[in-house]
Protein backbone atom coordinates (compact mmCIF):
# COMPACT_ATOMS: atom_id res chain seq x y z
CA UNK A 1 0.00 0.00 0.00
CA UNK A 2 1.11 3.53 -1.09
CA UNK A 3 0.48 6.49 0.87
CA UNK A 4 0.33 10.20 -0.89
CA UNK A 5 0.42 13.29 0.91
CA UNK A 6 -0.77 16.91 -0.39
CA UNK A 7 0.34 19.64 0.70
CA UNK A 8 -0.71 22.97 -0.36
CA UNK A 9 1.42 26.23 -1.00
CA UNK A 10 0.64 29.18 -2.91
CA UNK A 11 1.93 30.17 -6.42
CA UNK A 12 3.34 33.08 -4.84
CA UNK A 13 4.42 33.99 -1.42
CA UNK A 14 2.91 37.27 -0.40
CA UNK A 15 6.59 39.28 -0.55
CA UNK A 16 6.74 37.99 -4.01
CA UNK A 17 3.70 38.72 -5.32
CA UNK A 18 3.99 42.43 -3.83
CA UNK A 19 7.72 42.78 -5.18
CA UNK A 20 6.10 41.71 -8.33
CA UNK A 21 3.65 44.58 -8.67
CA UNK A 22 6.61 46.88 -7.32
CA UNK A 23 8.37 46.10 -10.02
CA UNK A 24 5.53 46.20 -12.46
CA UNK A 25 4.14 49.77 -11.18
CA UNK A 26 7.83 51.02 -11.73
CA UNK A 27 8.26 49.05 -15.22
CA UNK A 28 4.72 51.06 -16.46
CA UNK A 29 5.49 54.38 -15.03
CA UNK A 30 8.84 54.37 -16.41
CA UNK A 31 7.49 53.04 -20.00
CA UNK A 32 4.76 56.23 -20.16
CA UNK A 33 7.27 58.62 -18.79
CA UNK A 34 9.34 57.69 -21.52
CA UNK A 35 6.58 57.74 -24.00
CA UNK A 36 5.19 61.16 -22.89
CA UNK A 37 8.50 62.81 -23.22
CA UNK A 38 9.18 61.29 -26.51
CA UNK A 39 5.68 62.64 -27.88
CA UNK A 40 6.44 66.14 -26.69
CA UNK A 41 9.96 65.82 -28.64
CA UNK A 42 7.28 65.19 -31.47
CA UNK A 43 5.42 67.82 -31.37
CA UNK A 44 8.40 69.58 -30.38
CA UNK A 45 9.72 69.33 -33.99
CA UNK A 46 6.57 68.67 -35.69
CA UNK A 47 5.86 72.22 -34.61
CA UNK A 48 8.93 73.08 -36.38
CA UNK A 49 9.86 77.42 -36.67
CA UNK A 50 6.73 78.02 -34.83
CA UNK A 51 7.81 75.97 -31.35
CA UNK A 52 9.09 79.66 -29.67
CA UNK A 53 5.24 80.73 -29.70
CA UNK A 54 4.01 77.53 -28.40
CA UNK A 55 6.80 76.51 -25.47
CA UNK A 56 5.89 77.82 -22.13
CA UNK A 57 9.06 76.23 -20.20
CA UNK A 58 11.38 79.67 -19.87
CA UNK A 59 14.42 77.33 -19.75
CA UNK A 60 13.33 75.64 -22.83
CA UNK A 61 12.33 78.90 -24.41
CA UNK A 62 16.16 80.02 -23.89
CA UNK A 63 17.63 77.13 -25.55
CA UNK A 64 15.38 77.40 -28.47
CA UNK A 65 16.42 81.39 -28.76
CA UNK A 66 20.32 80.76 -27.86
CA UNK A 67 20.52 78.44 -30.42
CA UNK A 68 18.79 80.92 -33.37
CA UNK A 69 15.06 79.02 -33.36
CA UNK A 70 17.12 75.83 -33.70
CA UNK A 71 15.37 73.45 -31.10
CA UNK A 72 17.99 70.76 -30.71
CA UNK A 73 20.03 71.83 -28.16
CA UNK A 74 16.69 71.92 -26.73
CA UNK A 75 15.75 68.26 -27.39
CA UNK A 76 19.12 67.19 -26.59
CA UNK A 77 18.23 69.00 -23.13
CA UNK A 78 14.95 67.18 -22.50
CA UNK A 79 16.23 63.83 -23.80
CA UNK A 80 19.32 64.25 -21.07
CA UNK A 81 16.71 65.27 -18.23
CA UNK A 82 14.93 62.36 -18.84
CA UNK A 83 17.27 59.69 -19.04
CA UNK A 84 18.17 60.95 -15.81
CA UNK A 85 15.31 60.99 -14.13
CA UNK A 86 14.76 57.25 -15.28
CA UNK A 87 18.45 56.42 -13.77
CA UNK A 88 17.84 58.23 -10.50
CA UNK A 89 14.18 55.93 -10.22
CA UNK A 90 15.71 52.98 -11.04
CA UNK A 91 18.69 53.56 -8.69
CA UNK A 92 16.13 54.33 -5.92
CA UNK A 93 14.37 51.43 -6.30
CA UNK A 94 17.29 49.40 -5.84
CA UNK A 95 17.93 51.21 -2.65
CA UNK A 96 14.70 51.37 -1.30
CA UNK A 97 11.31 49.72 -3.63
CA UNK A 98 9.28 50.93 -0.90
CA UNK A 99 10.23 54.83 -1.25
CA UNK A 100 10.90 54.58 -5.30
CA UNK A 101 7.17 53.24 -6.26
CA UNK A 102 4.77 56.29 -4.64
CA UNK A 103 7.59 58.18 -6.35
CA UNK A 104 7.59 56.44 -9.60
CA UNK A 105 3.74 57.34 -9.52
CA UNK A 106 3.80 60.55 -8.62
CA UNK A 107 6.21 61.01 -11.89
CA UNK A 108 3.59 59.02 -13.56
CA UNK A 109 0.41 61.53 -12.52
CA UNK A 110 2.83 64.14 -13.32
CA UNK A 111 3.00 63.48 -17.03
CA UNK A 112 -0.14 62.39 -17.24
CA UNK A 113 -0.68 66.08 -16.21
CA UNK A 114 1.68 67.32 -19.26
CA UNK A 115 0.49 64.81 -21.70
CA UNK A 116 -3.43 66.25 -20.76
CA UNK A 117 -1.82 69.92 -21.41
CA UNK A 118 -0.10 69.24 -24.71
CA UNK A 119 -3.42 67.61 -25.87
CA UNK A 120 -5.83 70.13 -25.33
CA UNK A 121 -2.83 72.95 -26.80
CA UNK A 122 -2.36 70.85 -29.92
CA UNK A 123 -5.64 70.31 -30.35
Amino acid sequence: MCAATITTRPLFEKSELRRLLETSVLAASMLFVGAVSVYDGYLVLRTGDEITHFEKNPVGLYLIQHNHGDPTVFLMAKAAGTALVLTALTLLYRRSQRLAVPVAIALMLFQAGLLVFLERASG
